[in-house]
């Protein structure tokens, strides 16, 4: 236990000498700091004490509790954390396993009784570790934020501290094997950014083939009820183009099915960046009072037809998520595929000939 502190705070020396990562957290601060200073009420907002009349944006048409969650699921869950402050943690640790294989810095690490499988993952943990304190910082200050602010309290919002550090660790853990395999900082950046880019392209992939399956399979269901209907009313005429179309819908619905499972099997299998902010996203709605994130409207009005209507379509893409895309897949699935690539890091810094 002491051999693991020494090494520990060996690193966060050396962490901590990095004015980027430091930066980094002051950038969290500050963004939140610049929300703090938005101010709304009946007539409009106010930035910094500069205001701006508005007849939409206002607390008549929502209450600043509201506003301010909009502002930290918006801006601070899709933009800065999970995009801009995970590219700058990324940058502030990458380079920790490549300098701990360095010639001389290993050289004497190993000079100590202590096993290599313990020493690169305490180096590994270390990385997490400045992560979840800048993860941190943005979310206290967020929280009162809302809770001065805005006039309430939402213990619930420090449910994105674990969340986004496990959200970083994924992409931390290919940083770490691409360090132990090329040990360069540079290369184990990039090529971390490349994974993290397919990573998020097959996820796109795979949501733009579900939005389709659900969106043909209430298309069916909803002809179904029209058929029903018609011959309800004798109306035989209305029943044949129905059935034609009802046919031709039914080919659809398995051409999207037939695609979208194996994209499915594809994504369970990999880590899911996208889909672990998505159910961070879900459990705000539940625990901390946020809104539903809206659907974008060009994906709907693609999906979109006269008997489908936008709202139940919404709630259908909504309860699919719930049921089939919770903690167990998006995280521990995600988690899963992590182990395999940490267990592959520290067999090769085991077997390595430093």
């Amino acid at each position: 236990m002491t051999q693991t502190l020494a090494i520990f705070l060996d690193a966060y020396r050396d962490l901590n000498s990095r004015k980027l990562f430091w930066l980094a957290v002051a950038i969290s601060g500050l963004v939140v700091v610049i929300v703090g200073l938005l101010g709304i009420d009946e007539a409009g907002v106010s930035v910094a004490g500069f205001r701006f009349d508005s007849k939409f944006v206002n607390t008549l048409f929502f209450p600043a509790s509201t506003f301010y969650k909009l502002i930290f699921q918006s801006l601070g869950i899709n933009i800065w954390l999970t995009w801009l402050a995970a590219i700058l943690a990324l940058i502030s640790t990458a380079s920790v396993v490549p300098e701990l294989i360095a010639s001389g810095s290993i050289d004497m690490m190993l000079s100590k009784p202590i096993s290599r499988g313990r020493l690169f993952l305490t180096r590994w943990v270390t990385g997490l570790f400045f992560a979840g304190i800048q993860t941190l910082v943005f979310v206290t200050a967020s929280f009162l934020v809302i809770g001065i602010r805005g006039g309430t309290w939402e213990p619930g919002l420090f449910i994105a501290v674990p969340v986004v550090i496990i959200f970083f660790s994924y992409l931390y853990c290919f940083c770490a094997l691409m360090g132990v395999l090329t040990r360069s900082t540079v290369a184990s950046l990039l090529l971390t950014l490349v994974f993290w880019l397919v990573l998020f392209g097959v996820q796109k992939a795979e949501q733009f083939l579900n939005l389709g399956r659900i969106a043909s399979q209430m298309e069916v269901a909803a002809i179904e009820k029209a058929i029903a209907t018609r011959l309800e009313k004798n109306a035989d005429a209305d029943v044949e183009r129905l059935e034609g179309e009802l046919a031709q819908e039914r080919i659809a619905a398995g051409k999207w099915a037939s695609g979208y499972w194996p994209a499915y099997a594809i994504v369970t299998l990999l880590p899911k960046t996208n889909e672990t902010t998505e159910w961070l996203e879900r459990q705000l709605v539940e625990n901390a009072s946020f809104r539903r994130p809206p659907k974008e409207d060009d994906e709907l009005r693609f999906f979109g037809s006269s008997r489908v209507k936008k709202k139940d379509f919404e709630e259908a893409i909504y309860e699919d998520a719930e049921s089939r895309k919770g903690a167990l897949w998006a995280i521990g699935t995600s988690l899963a595929f992590e182990a395999v690539m940490l267990g592959g890091c520290v067999w090769l810094f085991r077997r390595r000939d430093f």
